[in-house]
Order: C-alpha cells, then sequence, then structure tokens
C-alpha cells in the first residue's frame, strides 16, 4: 500500500471522527421543539422551531429564554414544557409597575421584545425564593406565567432556548439587554457551541470528501500501474 494511499484514508477517518463528533455532540446537548402556543409573542410566534441547549450546571440568569416542564410551577401543575422568560431570581422582589415598567428590587425595566402596553397590565409584587426563578411571558396578556402560577423550581428548567430553525441551520436569538441595562448584574446566556460544531460537521465533511477523492484517485493510479506492469514484458 502506498504512503499516499494511507494518508487518504487516515484523512477520511479523520473526517469521520470529526463529523461523528460534532453530530454527537448536538444530539446530546440540543433539543428541537415546536413552539405550540404565543405567550411568547412576538418574540416567538406559534409554529416557530426551536433549539434549545439542555440545562447542566449553567446559571439562570434574569433575561434568559428557558423551556421549563409545566409541574414545576410552585401554585399549579400543568402538562408538557412550555417557554418563558426569567424576569427574577432567587431573592430578588419582582413587582409592577414602576414608571410604566417592570421592576426588579425597585428597578424598572425598559423591555423593548414586549408589545407596546403589554408591560402595565395589572400591579402585582413578589419575592422569588430561594430555588427558584420568576418567569413570565413576553406576551403578558396572553401567558400564564409566574404571575399567576408562582415560581419555577429551578430543577423544572429543561434547557435555555438558544436559536429557532434547526440545530444543523439555526437562526441565533440575541439576549436582551434589558437588565443589564437597568443596572442588574448577569448577562443572559449567550451561546457559542452551535457554530463551533456546525464547524466540526462540516470540516469532518470536507476532509472525508478529500480522502475519499484521495484514496479512489490512489487506487485507480496504483491500478493503472499494475496493469501497465503486466503488459510490459519481461526484460531478457
Amino acid at each position: 500500500m502506498s504512503k499516499v494511499l494511507v494518508v487518504m484514508i487516515v484523512v477520511a477517518v479523520l473526517g469521520v471522527a470529526a463529523g461523528v463528533y460534532g453530530v454527537g455532540r448536538i444530539m446530546l446537548g440540543y433539543e428541537a421543539y415546536a413552539l405550540s402556543s404565543a405567550p411568547m409573542s412576538p418574540t416567538l410566534v406559534p409554529g416557530d422551531r426551536l433549539v434549545v441547549r439542555r440545562a447542566t450546571d449553567t446559571e439562570v440568569r434574569r433575561g434568559d429564554l428557558v423551556a421549563v416542564d409545566g409541574r414545576a410551577f410552585a401554585q399549579s401543575s400543568r402538562d408538557g414544557v412550555s417557554v418563558f422568560r426569567v424576569v427574577g431570581i432567587a431573592g430578588d422582589t419582582v413587582a409592577c409597575c414602576t414608571d410604566r415598567h417592570l421592576s426588579i428590587n425597585g428597578k424598572p425595566i425598559t423591555e423593548p421584545y414586549l408589545n407596546p402596553g403589554d408591560d402595565t397590565l395589572f400591579g402585582f409584587s413578589a419575592k422569588v425564593p430561594a430555588g427558584a426563578i420568576f418567569v413570565e411571558g413576553d406576551n403578558r396578556g396572553n401567558s400564564d406565567d409566574s404571575r399567576f402560577s408562582g415560581p419555577v423550581r429551578l430543577s423544572g428548567v429543561i434547557g435555555f432556548v438558544v436559536a429557532t430553525g434547526t440545530v444543523i441551520t439555526p437562526r441565533p436569538l440575541t439576549p436582551t439587554t434589558a437588565f443589564t441595562d437597568a443596572g442588574l448584574p448577569g448577562t443572559p446566556y449567550s451561546d457559542s457551541t452551535i457554530p463551533t460544531l456546525r464547524w466540526w460537521i462540516a470540516g469532518g465533511i470536507v476532509l472525508f470528501v478529500a480522502g475519499l477523492i484521495g484514496v479512489i484517485v490512489s487506487a485507480v493510479r496504483s491500478a493503472g500501474r499494475r496493469r501497465r506492469a503486466a503488459l510490459t514484458p519481461p526484460a531478457h
């Protein structure tokens, strides 16, 4: 076996390994959901396909879009998975309304993702207990969220909504700066893993194709040399 053929086989194998690694990490780290309700409109609308990064040890922060188990609400139990925005974390006092805005610990939050007027529907105040988060839909007029059902246990957070589309063709969602602009610490979760894994997959495909072409070319050339050698009369 020629050295060139060996190199091409190694390249093809490396391509397969890179592709399998990328696909495997995506399959293990992400889930796909189809949004069927309107609590997150206009940010997310019914029919949107969502890419959800599974929650591990990542800290949940204000502004995050999270998929939660409906059974994790403190004051109600519902089937299925719902998507909401985190507006309060443990220790926060979430209230409405200050200067016609939602407030966190007395700081009014300007929320550009809401429909006009949706932030002043009714007054309330809630203290978020330890091990929980307070969530609301962006469609405040049509969202059964923590205002009605209480906070959500952190253990009920399934993952972070990081994009729409698919894991192979994601359209990343831009994290909001509404809470940090108000002076509250903690930047919302931003996923950088999917773009990296897509490069692993794309690079794996390129390596595999290049290696396969190299193997074919090397094999054809080797076969040609053997035929020519067979046709050449032996020297006397």
